[in-house]
């Protein structure tokens, strides 16, 4: 391995932009010993030498101290991504010098995020020389300041060895992170996530780690938006709570807060990763909309789900419950000169009862559309409860009108629907946002 010894000669550097330039006429006022020291300005055998110049002592001393410093960064970690400053170098390749301007590359790092930098100080200089000059054009005064710094090739290979160490566990921290995103199990792991990141963000110096943990750091922040609540009546005045995480099942250390406009006696308790809710129906009537209401707010997300009581059968039993919502998508295959050429229809039902139920007919007034889309005699039957989407298609051509200010801004209109107890045809109306692709 090559050691490096860098010398940067006051002649032939710009540092901290105070450097004198080349032939300045230079008057000595004092100095710190009467003869300059032989290892002035050369390339020490296991030693730093690095000369600044600075408006007193004690900047000088620190000037010096953070040079030793990069310099010793720039031989441990030498990857590291730095800005740019034009120095002077002599390099130390077996004995022989080679002396280059180059532009050296000023560490980003933080002597915190790097301990082995931390035994950098003041007590291991085992020379020091200085003077205090005066530019004989403009009189300013300053000091040129020079040290010895010991850095034998055992202490650059000890150096090594713990930065590569520390880099390795650092990486392998970040390669769990990627790869927990997709299993975690609790919701409180997306905050110790989001935490590491942070530490590893302080951490990495390279632009391109760097941009590998803040784009998964947005990928651990956009799974807030991923929660819902869901759940199911598991027998009279009993429901079981479920957090999701991208519809997958996930804990919660926080418990949710459960309010109903009928029911007493609610308790919240937790159940194997979900949450019971436990409650009596006494004072609901079968004639009024009864309802519980869950509200979880965890890691600043507030999440809400209001849950239909049955109004008939007993606490527990299937009531007919089925609601547009959502958002309706509408595509065309083609436009020309405002007219589309057949349209297809995305809209999502909830069938919170859980009962099977028909569907006959379905009218949607979209804004922008010259004639409402009618849809009769769809006769289709569905059986499962929760989410149902809804694909259809329009099919001809429809006229574009341009927008005006008096345009609703959701597609208004309705679904008739059969009701499974009762046999009876019941128009549900609808109001949705929407989105295509041809506005």
């Amino acid at each position: 391995m090559e050691r490096i010894a860098l010398t940067l000669a006051l002649v032939a550097m710009f540092l901290f932009g105070n450097i004198a330039p080349l032939g300045a006429q230079t008057k000595v006022l004092e100095r710190s010993a009467k003869k300059a020291p032989a290892w002035l300005n050369t390339a020490v055998d296991g030693n730093l030498v690095v000369s600044v110049e600075a408006a007193s002592l004690g900047e000088a001393q620190q000037k010096a101290l953070t040079l030793v410093t990069e310099q010793i960064i720039q031989s441990v970690a030498s990857h590291v991504s730095v800005s740019q400053t034009n120095q002077f170098s002599e390099v130390n390749r077996n004995g022989q010098i080679d002396s280059h301007d180059a532009y050296d590359r000023l560490s980003k790092i933080r002597s915190a995020n790097l301990p082995f930098l931390q035994g950098i100080s003041q007590a291991k200089i085992t020379g020091v020389y200085w003077e205090k000059v005066r530019d004989k054009q403009t009189n300013a005064e300053y000091y040129t300041y020079a040290i010895l710094y010991p850095f034998p090739e055992t202490e650059q290979r000890k150096l090594q060895a713990a930065f590569e160490a520390l880099d390795a566990e650092k990486t392998a921290q970040f390669k769990q992170l990627e790869q927990r995103i997709n299993q975690l199990e609790a919701v409180e792991e997306i905050r110790q996530a989001l935490s590491e990141l942070e530490g590893l963000s302080a951490y990495f110096f390279d632009e391109v780690r760097l941009n590998e943990v803040k784009a998964l750091a947005e990928r651990y922040r956009a799974l807030y938006d991923a929660l819902s609540l869901t759940g199911s009546f598991t027998g009279p005045g009993t429901y079981r709570l479920q957090l999701l995480l991208n519809g997958h099942p996930i804990r919660s250390a926080v418990t949710p807060r459960v309010t109903s406009n009928c029911a007493s006696a609610l308790e919240v308790r937790p159940d194997e990763g979900a949450f019971l809710v436990t409650f009596r129906t006494d004072d609901c009537l079968a004639e009024e909309e009864n309802t519980l209401t869950a509200r979880l707010f965890t890691e600043g997300k507030r999440l809400e789900q209001k849950i239909t009581l049955p109004s008939s059968g007993g606490i527990g039993a299937p009531t007919f419950s089925v609601v547009p919502e959502g958002k309706i998508m509408i595509t065309t295959d083609s436009v020309a000169d405002r007219t589309l050429y057949n349209l297809h229809i995305r809209l999502t039902l909830n069938n919170r009862g859980g009962l099977p139920f028909g569907l006959k007919a379905m009218e949607l007034h979209v804004p922008g559309l010259t004639v409402p889309l009618v849809f009769d005699d769809i006769n289709a039957v569905y059986k499962s409860k929760g989410i149902i989407q809804l694909k259809t298609t329009a099919q001809g051509k429809y006229t574009l009108q341009a927008p005006k200010a008096s345009d609703h801004p959701m597609v208004q209109g309705a679904v008739t629907l059969v009701n499974p107890q009762t046999g009876a045809i019941e128009r549900v109306r609808l109001s949705l946002t929407y989105q295509t692709n041809f506005h």
